[in-house]
């Protein structure tokens, strides 16, 4: 009978099964960092003055942080946007420390922190020394995305798909009462850089009044390009 080995995403623990029980190997380490990378201030602190080629696993030589995202299919004006706020210094400092970040309180059923989680995911993987390809998935922050915006931004299809027109304008209706998307144009990075900058700013408890707990994440991500912060 053939045994196969499982990790589990949520504990990072492997398993044999049938058997169900736990391996313990040091060799399986690099898979876990792979999944969850983790950085300590030290490592952030250095990450400008001591920039270095790494090695993938396939043999590849990259730059952390400088690395592909995958088109999934239609998403490039996203993963320009994610690689170029990548690279945002105060921005990549304060998300590749979840520590920043991961207890701030959310209302409940409030799913717009899910684009603070996916994107501190993201970019502790865009700048992993130890990746195991010189590119990464967006994959699972681009499907945050597509929920977030209420499918407003799509990574099958962008603008002059939707409407058939070759124009890039996007469907006439207009956004819904209150929202904060902009009124065309939604599958144009300027327009999604605007989008994403502000529902990170809300998401992380900005408002016009800056509260004392919200000081760093406001700092980091400053005033959002175009955009009205408006206090819910």
């Amino acid at each position: 009978f053939s045994h196969h080995v499982f990790l589990n995403l949520h504990t990072l623990k492997f398993y044999c099964l049938p058997d169900n029980y736990e391996i313990i190997d040091s060799s399986l380490e690099d898979i876990t960092y792979v999944l969850k990378p983790t950085f300590t201030a030290q490592q952030i602190a250095n990450l400008d003055k001591q920039a270095k080629l790494s090695r993938a696993y396939d043999g590849t030589t990259y730059l952390p942080g400088i690395v592909g995202l995958n088109n999934i299919k239609a998403n490039d004006y996203a993963n320009a946007v994610l690689q170029a706020l990548s690279n945002v210094p105060p921005l990549r400092n304060y998300f590749l420390e979840e520590e920043n970040y991961k207890s701030i309180q959310r209302p409940p059923g409030d799913i717009m922190f899910l684009l603070v989680q996916r994107f501190g995911e993201l970019m502790r993987k865009l700048w992993n020394p130890r990746n195991f390809k010189a590119h990464v998935s967006p994959h699972e922050m681009l499907q945050a995305v597509v929920l977030c915006s209420k499918k407003n931004f799509q990574i099958t299809k962008q603008g002059e798909e939707r409407d058939g027109t070759g124009t890039g304008a996007l469907d006439p209706a207009p956004p819904p009462p209150g929202s904060d998307l902009p009124s065309g144009g939604l599958g144009d990075g300027v327009d999604f850089l605007s989008w994403f900058l502000n529902a990170l700013h809300s998401a992380l408890g900005g408002t016009k009044k800056k509260k004392k707990s919200e000081r760093r994440a406001t700092k980091a991500l400053g005033a959002p390009p175009r955009v009205t912060l408006v206090t819910p």
